[in-house]
């Protein structure tokens, strides 16, 4: 048994522990966490997939993930168990993830991505060619997408950055907006609106690496600023859902159905014609869900997805001129749901695989076992929780336990990455001879696998394929200097890279050839 401080001590964050843990630990090991805590990671990509696809019966959510979050969504599908409410939820929200749906809601997407592309416009301009941080413009921009896919409208956060920063100069408002950095970078100073700012307080909250999550989090929401902004939450929330049922109730189901188009007016169209009704309370619950979820992992995947744009100049220019060949109007067509389908655009799909592959935006997923179980050879008694670190991505065939004995006597349902490649960043290991996707070319677990995972897969995927599209098409990212380029994380519920500096340039200027 190995004590879980003293490896953190040694390696940083969960997600960099994950990473050495294969290295120095094996195929499974097991982690001490407290006086009588512990649990079990396993890094052995075919047996996870094993765990998590074929042997689900014999796992559920994991009791520290239940913890950790039911404090501020006890009724949603993330801190639900596996069982008939969930199922009711999970039927309920189906349809929201589903292509006639998604192509419905992927003009908000389109419209934040824009409005995303005119604000970084707007702060080069101002910045005058130095770096500038963009993990929060990610942020904003992919809150007012979910905002606009669940509630029908978004906040405007980013349009409200760039319309501020347009009353700007280099020399006048200074001040209020502009400030330098200590690295040299730019800094901008902007307000998101008051609801945006609830819910990122709310989400920040979550009291992570605490032994006591659930107390933890009852003296916090004591205190009269966390009353201040889940009230503020709660009274938008329900506004919507008394909106939503006025109108929903005029028509039919199917009609009702039909014309939703977005996942409010859907869920209620669907509850109209359904035995089992949902309360007010649990879609509240799930719509925060949403918002909490849909913003915080995509922004974060966006964050590194930038930082490995500055560093690798040719796939910037490989992937512009893929999308701009395989959607040569794109500017008249607009970029959708079909157009950037995997299909059409494999090479982005690549991309956006290979930026979810080697971020480890989730460092891993945990599940506690419902029953005894044997796994790789060793008896795992009920109640044991169990890590799967998304760091089997890296995985290739010169790993210490890709050996006979452990892997090349099982079937795989997918490939190994080139010997020695799994921690370098290449989009190409993702095509075939034809040069089409290939999902299972290689491990890599960004979704987790099997009955829970990640319920929002389909459209994280949809969200990632037009911000990486639309920022590709309008920036050359730049390289920045070297003291803002670290590739450090820090984990907070998931891991974030400690620095997200970025200096875009427009196509046609000369830093792009150089």
């Amino acid at each position: 048994m190995i004590r879980l401080g003293r490896i953190m001590r040694n390696n940083g964050s969960f997600t960099d522990f994950f990473d050495k843990s294969s290295e120095t630990l094996g195929p499974i090991c097991q982690i001490k966490l407290g006086p009588f805590a512990h649990m079990v990671v396993i890094t052995d990509y075919l047996e996870i997939e094993n765990l998590l696809l074929r042997r689900h019966q014999s796992l559920d959510r994991s009791s520290y993930t239940v913890n950790l979050f039911k404090g501020i969504l006890p009724k949603a599908l993330l801190t639900l168990k596996t069982d008939e409410i969930w199922r009711h939820h999970r039927k309920l929200l189906s349809t929201t993830m589903t292509p006639k749906f998604l192509r419905t809601v992927n003009p908000n997407i389109t419209r934040s991505a824009e409005e995303l592309v005119k604000l970084w416009q707007e702060k080069s301009k101002l910045a005058n060619g130095r770096s500038f941080e963009a993990e929060l413009d990610l942020e904003s921009a992919t809150m007012d997408a979910i905002c606009g896919i669940a509630l029908g409208e978004n906040w405007n956060i980013i349009s409200g950055y760039t319309s501020k920063l347009s009353h700007c100069t280099e020399y006048s408002s200074r001040d209020a907006v502009i400030e330098d950095g200590k690295r040299n970078e730019i800094r901008f100073r902007l307000e998101a609106p008051e609801l945006a700012e609830s819910v990122w307080y709310i989400f920040n909250t979550v009291p992570l690496q605490n032994p006591f999550p659930s107390l933890t989090h009852y003296f916090i929401s004591l205190s009269p600023t966390y009353k201040k902004h889940i009230k503020r939450i709660e009274n938008f929330l329900k506004q919507k859902i008394r909106e939503a049922r006025s109108k929903a109730s005029r028509f039919s189901p199917n009609v009702a159905e039909d014309m939703a188009n977005n996942t409010l007016d859907l869920v209620i169209a669907k509850e109209l014609g359904n035995d089992h009704k949902i309360s007010d309370e649990e879609i509240k619950q799930e719509l925060f869900q949403y918002l909490l979820a849909g913003t915080e992992t995509s922004s974060t995947t966006l964050a590194w997805w930038c930082k490995y744009m500055t560093n690798n100049p040719s796939v910037q220019r490989k992937l512009r001129d893929h999308l701009q060949d395989k959607i040569p109007d794109y500017k008249e067509q607009g970029l959708n749901y079909d157009n950037l389908s995997p299909s059409n655009v494999p090479y982005l799909e690549a991309v956006v695989h290979e930026t979810l592959r080697i971020a480890r935006t989730a460092g891993g997923y945990l599940r506690d076992t419902k029953e005894d179980v044997i796994i790789l050879g060793h008896y795992i008694p009920k109640g044991t929780t169990l890590a799967f670190p998304t760091s089997t991505g890296y995985q290739d065939n010169d790993s210490s336990y890709s050996n006979e004995n452990q892997q090349d006597n099982r079937d795989r349902r997918v490939g190994y990455w080139q010997s020695g490649t799994g921690h370098l960043f290449d989009p190409e290991r993702w095509l075939d001879e034809e040069g089409q996707f290939n999902a299972t070319a290689g491990p890599s677990l960004p979704f987790s696998l099997g009955q829970r995972r990640c319920f929002g897969k389909n459209l994280a995927l949809l969200e990632l394929r037009v911000f990486i599209a639309h920022l590709n098409l309008a920036f050359f990212f730049a390289p920045i200097p070297q003291n803002l380029n670290g590739f450090e994380r820090f984990d907070k519920i998931i891991s974030h890279p400690k620095d997200c500096f970025i200096r875009p340039v427009s196509w046609d200027s000369e830093e792009v050839n150089l």
